[in-house]
Order: structure tokens, then C-alpha cells, then sequence
């Protein structure tokens, strides 16, 4: 009796732990991939893992296994001697980006007008509805959020989790150009989301899939156009300078 007291005890124990660890590595998650998104951590930028344990007060192994998944996220570069960094920006790479980006923005918003529940329905207006807020106080930070998770919304709609996971991975790389261009240049001040949102929502919801792919394909234009006017941007033109 008292054996099998002590075998339920410890395999209470052993639950408890895990589910301690596995809470930790999801914080260490959630803040690395913030600090990552906005920038705070720069691209290419190393992440060691004795350091990062010891800012976030706990062992390696949660720190290892939150990198492993901001890796899998296309966030973090795991090298060959298993040091890992930021993953960098290729700049030469940048037009393929917005290629893949429109034939999956294009795809995951047809398909989630033809596949879509009323539920997940419901989840992308909540997610539009949270967008306008952030827009509407200004929040850039959180309205860059916020359209990552309205898009999510629509893939997971789209009932194909290849799809949305690498559709996912191409949204983390265009939330940290968009924290560039706001670094840089700010918020630009007619931020196409806020008009084609709705339109989005009202295609998908009317399962107008042609609609929906059309609207996909001029929202990823409209970020082409709006990240290619940054990287033209000559930030020096205006300074004056005096001559000696």
C-alpha cells in the first residue's frame, strides 16, 4: 500500500515538474519572440543560452527548447556548433519574400472563404475588431500585432496547417519589416489594413473566394509597395550642412 502511495506521489511530482518547465520554456517563448518581432533584439544579433537562463531565472534546457521553436517560427538561426542567433535579414532574398508572401496571402484567404466555420468566423471579426482598437489609440506596436493575428486568423480558416505554418513564418518576417520602417520612418499614416479588413471579412464570409484572393493580393501590393518606398528612402536628402 504504502509502495503504491509513494509511486502515485511521484508520478504527481513529476507531472507538476513538467508542467513547471513546460510554462517556462513557453515564457521564455513569448518574450524572446517579442523582443525578436519589435526589433528590440537585433537580426543576426546572438542569443546565448547561459545568459538568456540567467536573465529569465531558469535552466538552459527551456531556453534551448524556446529557441528550437522561434527556429521552427524562421526567427532564430540554429548553427552547426549549436550557438543560435537572430535570424538575419537577406536583403537579396527580399523579392522572392514578396513573392511568397502574396501567392500564400492569395491561397490561405481562398481557401478560407470555401473552408471557414462560423466559429472561425467569429474569431477573425474578434481579431479585426481588436485591430481597429489598437489602430484607433495608436498603439503601433500593438496594431502590428494585431494585423498578424487578424491574418493567422484567416489561415487557420483556411483548414491546411502546411499552408498557414509557413504562412506564418512569412508574417514574423513582415512584422519586423514593419517595425524597421516604423524605427525609421513611423507609422505610415494610411495604413492599408484598416480599409481592406472589412472587405476581407465580408468576402470570406459570403465564401466569395474570388473576392477574398483578389483582396489578398492587393493587401500584399499594398505592403510592397508601402516597404520598397522605405528602402528608397534617402533619410540624409534635407540635412543642411554648413560649410566651414
Amino acid at each position: 500500500m504504502t509502495m503504491k502511495k509513494t509511486g502515485i506521489i511521484n508520478r504527481k511530482t513529476d507531472k507538476g515538474h513538467r508542467r513547471a518547465r513546460g510554462e517556462r520554456q513557453l515564457q521564455v517563448y513569448q518574450c524572446l519572440r517579442r523582443e525578436i518581432l519589435t526589433l528590440e533584439l537585433r537580426p543576426g544579433e546572438p542569443l546565448d543560452e547561459t545568459k538568456l537562463a540567467k536573465k529569465f531565472a531558469t535552466s538552459r534546457s527551456p531556453v534551448r527548447e524556446a529557441l528550437i521553436k522561434l527556429a521552427g517560427d524562421g526567427l532564430v538561426l540554429i548553427l552547426a556548433n549549436r550557438s543560435s542567433l537572430v535570424a538575419p535579414f537577406d536583403l537579396l532574398l527580399i523579392p522572392k519574400y514578396l513573392d511568397a508572401l502574396s501567392l500564400l496571402q492569395r491561397t490561405t484567404h481562398h481557401l478560407a472563404a470555401l473552408q471557414r466555420s462560423e466559429k472561425q468566423l467569429e474569431t477573425i471579426k474578434e481579431k479585426h475588431s481588436w485591430f481597429m482598437k489598437t489602430v484607433e489609440k495608436t498603439v503601433t506596436s500593438s496594431a502590428i500585432e494585431a494585423n498578424l493575428e487578424f491574418h493567422l486568423a484567416i489561415s487557420e480558416a483556411c483548414c491546411n496547417p502546411y499552408f498557414t505554418t509557413a504562412y506564418k513564418r512569412l508574417l514574423n518576417e513582415g512584422v519586423r519589416m514593419q517595425h524597421l520602417h516604423l524605427e525609421y520612418m513611423g507609422w505610415p499614416p494610411e495604413e492599408p489594413g484598416i480599409v481592406i479588413h472589412q472587405e476581407m471579412i465580408d468576402s470570406i464570409e459570403d465564401r466569395d473566394a474570388e473576392k477574398a484572393e483578389q483582396l489578398a493580393r492587393r493587401h500584399a501590393e499594398q505592403f510592397d509597395h508601402t516597404f520598397m518606398r522605405f528602402l528608397s528612402q534617402k533619410l540624409s536628402e534635407h540635412i543642411k550642412i554648413n560649410p566651414m
